[in-house]
């Protein structure tokens, strides 16, 4: 096999590695890696479209494995609204497909650029979390090849042990082929938005209480950063579909203006303009409004913000950035994230970006899904090689544990073995859907060896 040398990242430019690149374009391939690997004793994780923001998809001195078939949209039934995609196939090639004919996605992360693998081993949310719950939700079955089974369909009703495992797995039990995904009928794509300025993160909570009530998806922006003189101030976007009709193709892509204005940010790789980005975007934020401001935007606009006003967000920073997404169930919630904001602040560091939505728990079933009805806070905080960055974040990971909140690993990847254990309950369970299909523990990402380093050990004596 001809493997590639080559230094991946995740998202963040947080994590990097020296991997064994490989894409396979057809099953046999994949069967092949899978030999590969077990005749020369390589370790083998795969790689969508390298949107996690850590190192789920990274692989030191090993096997990255990306499966990239000639063709993504397999089927469509217009009928049912079910749709066949490769899992390499990403959502906004989905949405240009479904959109037109009047189908949509029930639930979209913030990035048009996650692949139906991503969504599926992350199990994604979005913003309208509370009320559609999950992507894996919504997955009706999935063929996935695995190393001591090979190709399996399964789904809630066939080898559902594997279907379970593999929503919100991480990649760890099985590469996904391809999935049918159930789809929304909708009449348009245009959605009203309301922006509400909140003056506090309490004021926040009070405010999402009231709007999931009345709008189906809510976002808060709220400023962390050290240029705030307003605590934790910011605004609320809350938008439902409009009523009027309309399936018209919209340009999902950033405008050149914008990309401009990201590549004038990345001055702030230079030490002179170091707080520059955070700065800007703490006044974006807490700009206050007089009244509520409503708008009519389209669906892309609405959900892929990061996509639409900050392309190259991930290239701002010198040494990357570790985005924390904690999430904590109502009566815990402000305790926990006022205590982990007290520890980043008092440690020297900032958050340039902080994010907040509501969350219902997922099934149960799902073997790493986030258990909380409450509410999920993200802090971005830059890695400054000055500081010690470990102890941080083992400071606030032991304020998660305490407050018995979870992160969530698809944007966080600073969890160890026994951190992990104490925020996912299922992790006995591992171990045993693990054997049953990949017995000689071959598929192993940077993040899952960590989360599992004991049953890994246990497994290679």
């Amino acid at each position: 096999m001809k493997f590639k040398n080559k230094i991946l990242s995740g998202w963040s430019n947080s994590n990097f590695s020296n991997c064994n690149y490989f894409e396979a374009e057809t099953k046999e391939q994949i069967a092949d890696c899978f030999e590969f690997s077990k005749k020369n004793k390589k370790l083998v994780c795969f790689r969508g479209g390298g949107r996690s923001y850590g190192d789920n998809t990274l692989n030191k001195n090993n096997i990255v494995l990306k499966y990239k078939p000639t063709q993504n949209i397999i089927s469509f039934d217009e009928i049912k609204g079910e749709i066949t995609v490769s899992g390499n196939c990403n959502l906004v090639e989905i949405l240009k497909f479904s959109i037109p004919k009047g189908w949509l996605l029930y639930v979209s992360p913030g990035s048009q650029y996650v692949t139906i693998s991503g969504a599926i081993s992350n199990n994604v949310h979005g913003k309208n979390c509370s009320h559609k719950g999950y992507f894996g939700d919504y997955v009706k079955n999935m063929e996935v090849f695995t190393p001591d089974k090979g190709l399996l369909t399964c789904s809630k009703e066939k080898n559902s042990d594997l279907y379970f495992s593999v929503i919100s797995g991480l990649g760890a039990f099985g590469l996904i082929v391809n999935a049918t995904i159930k789809l929304r009928k909708i009449k348009t794509i245009l959605i009203n938005t309301n922006t509400n300025y909140v003056k506090s993160l309490e004021h926040t909570v009070e405010s999402f209480e009231k709007l999931t009530d009345n709008f189906e998806f809510n976002i808060g922006s709220l400023n962390f950063t050290r240029f705030s003189k307003n605590l934790n101030d910011g605004k609320v976007y809350s938008s439902n579909f409009s009523e009027d009709i309309s399936l018209e193709e919209s340009n999902s892509e950033a405008r050149i203006i914008i990309y401009l204005i990201n590549y004038c940010l990345l001055f702030n790789k230079l030490p002179l303009f170091n707080k520059m980005i955070e700065y800007c975007l703490s006044k974006v934020v807490s700009k206050k409004l007089k009244e509520t401001k409503k708008i009519i935007e389209n669906y892309y606009s609405m959900n892929f913000l990061g996509d639409t006003y900050l392309p190259l967000y991930n290239h701002f920073f010198r040494n990357g950035f570790i985005e924390y997404q904690v999430i904590f169930d109502k009566k815990n919630y402000l305790k926990g994230i006022n205590e982990i904001y007290n520890v980043i602040r008092s440690n020297g560091h900032s958050s340039y970006m902080s994010s907040f939505k509501s969350y219902k728990a997922s099934d149960e079933k799902y073997i790493f899904g986030l258990n909380k009805n409450g509410y999920c806070l993200t802090f971005d905080i830059p890695r400054q090689k000055s500081l010690k960055f470990d102890t941080l974040i083992r400071k606030i990971n032991e304020i998660t544990i305490k407050y018995n909140g979870q992160v969530y690993f698809g944007k966080t990847p600073c969890v160890n073995n026994e951190e992990f254990k104490k925020m996912y309950k299922n992790y006995k369970h591992f171990e045993v859907i693990k054997k049953n299909y990949d017995s000689n523990f071959i598929i192993v990402s940077e993040m899952t060896n960590r989360f599992f380093s004991d049953v890994y050990n246990h497994n290679n004596n």
